[in-house]
């Protein structure tokens, strides 16, 4: 491992360490401090930002969208913070479960579980209470291109009994997880370029991954939506949907239908969205 990618991995487990010794009301005032600074020395993604949320809610004034992009900074940057600080910031919050039961009697059925997410809410809170609660549980994630931060994360999220397969893995050890009877988790709301299937997004065509949908087809797995959000009174909800989509069960029909699913929670909870994402760069072919 090169010597940035070792001091990567070593700087990480010190600021997680050091977080740790904060008290949660530090680590909140560190993480709105951080959020200033992106939003207003940095702009880190802050035009592509604010477009994605000018598609998402056209009839909001440029003011009310400067307010959930503000809110989605300080949203991130605490969550970034207190991700880093597990299991200590996992023990302090209240969960509140929708749908668990779901998980367990499809278990029961010994074909697997197939988990649709997205970059929604407190989605690595939504990770640890998987592996916490001794679901067995192999997510697909983007590998890192520091290999230090890449080994960080892994072993971090590992740590909560959650296991860790790359997108470039083979599709057989992907199917071999569902054959073992084991969720696979698949982040199914980014751009998929010209490899993705379009369906409607806010009322706009948006490339999206086919996986959820063709790893249903082929395995007959049971399938669902799960997000976890913060409600205004501070309880964490996990919601666990089934994705049921309207007649024929197709690659596009599946996939819009856990799409529709998470737009019902964005337009809920928009400043818990990760709009920082070029959600809508991949444009659909035109049809002449």
């Amino acid at each position: 491992m090169r010597f940035h990618h070792k001091l990567s991995y070593a700087s990480l487990t010190l600021f997680s360490g050091w977080l740790r010794s904060l008290s949660e009301a530090e680590r909140d005032r560190l993480g709105i401090r951080l959020a200033r600074v992106a939003y207003s020395l940095l702009g880190l993604r802050k035009k592509d930002s604010l477009k994605n949320i000018s598609i998402a809610f056209p009839e909001k004034s440029d003011g009310d969208r400067q307010v959930i992009l503000k809110k989605t900074y300080s949203f991130f940057a605490q969550m970034f913070l207190q991700f880093l600080s597990i299991p200590k910031s996992y023990k302090l919050i209240d969960i509140d479960v929708e749908g668990q039961e779901l998980l367990n009697r499809s278990l029961a059925k010994g074909k697997g579980i197939i988990l649709a997410t997205g970059h929604f809410g407190k989605w690595e809170i939504m990770s640890a209470w998987l592996g916490y609660s001794g679901y067995p549980c192999v997510a697909v994630a983007l590998r890192q291109k520091n290999r230090g931060a890449d080994i960080f994360f892994r072993e971090f999220r590992e740590n909560t009994g959650m296991r860790m397969i790359f997108r470039k893995s083979s599709l057989k050890h992907m199917h071999r997880v569902l054959k073992e009877n084991k969720i696979l988790i698949l982040g199914s709301d980014q751009d998929a370029k010209k490899r993705g299937v379009f369906v409607n997004f806010f009322n706009t065509p948006s490339s999206t991954p086919k996986g959820v949908a063709r790893f249903h087809l082929q395995t007959g797995s049971d399938m669902f939506f799960i997000t976890c959000h913060v409600k205004q009174n501070g309880i964490y909800k996990i919601h666990i949907q089934p994705i049921v989509p309207e007649g024929e069960s197709t690659v596009e029909s599946i996939t819009q239908a856990y799409t529709t699913l998470l737009e019902e929670k964005v337009r809920e909870f928009p400043e818990q969205y990760f709009w920082f994402h070029r959600r809508w760069k991949t444009k659909p072919p035109i049809v002449l």
